[in-house]
């Protein structure tokens, strides 16, 4: 079980809920994965950081040369994250994996190729924060299929090695979001605070 973050408010919620049933299995240290795409807010990568320092955490932080959708430009299609010989907007961290030998630079193919290669002989579930309120097409998407035995609220990333993608907080609102943050008084990204005000 790996839960995926981006440093946002929904992979805040799935850390804290994966942490949670994997300390009542006694399954710590959790594994968590975040694909560093460079070009981060301050505030996301401090939220991330809170994560991935803790001790009762399994860090898996990708900062490794990537190819991303450059949104910012009508002439460079692509963002060169982590590229070699250039300047970083900010250093790796030293608990970094910086080697991309995964046979994709494409930062969307890295979520399947990463658990092809390092856990080719295990099956692997991601968990992650995808809400349907966000964008209402997701909800065909993930209530059309079965994904895992009755399970429709997720995404095969390479059924024959039994790799899966699962989003169990895909009916949450974004309210239902916000109550768990403040009711269990759980850290956050802190952008969200800047966003609200403006």
């Amino acid at each position: 079980v790996i839960a995926s973050i981006s440093g946002g408010k929904d992979s805040t919620i799935i850390f804290h809920l994966c942490l949670i049933v994997a300390n009542e299995k006694n399954r710590l240290p959790l594994r968590v994965s975040f694909i560093d795409e460079e070009s981060e807010w301050s505030y996301t990568i401090d939220q991330v950081r809170d994560i991935m320092y803790r001790k009762d955490v399994l860090p898996m932080w990708y900062q490794m040369p990537m190819k991303c959708n450059n949104a910012a430009s009508f002439k460079n299609h692509w963002f060169y994250a982590w590229k070699d010989g250039a300047k970083w907007v900010r250093d790796k961290e030293p608990i970094a994996i910086t080697k991309n030998d995964y046979g994709t630079d494409r930062y969307a193919e890295l979520f399947s190729a990463i658990p092809r290669k390092d856990f080719a002989n295990q099956t692997v579930a991601y968990i992650a924060g995808v809400r349907t309120e966000e964008a209402p097409a997701r909800m065909m998407g993930l209530t059309s299929n079965v994904t895992y035995k009755w399970i429709t609220w997720g995404k095969q990333l390479n059924k024959k090695l039994g790799h899966f993608t699962f989003y169990p907080i895909y009916d949450w609102g974004y309210n239902d979001v916000w109550k768990s943050i403040h009711d269990n008084k759980w850290t956050y990204n802190k952008l969200y605070d800047l966003q609200y005000s403006s």
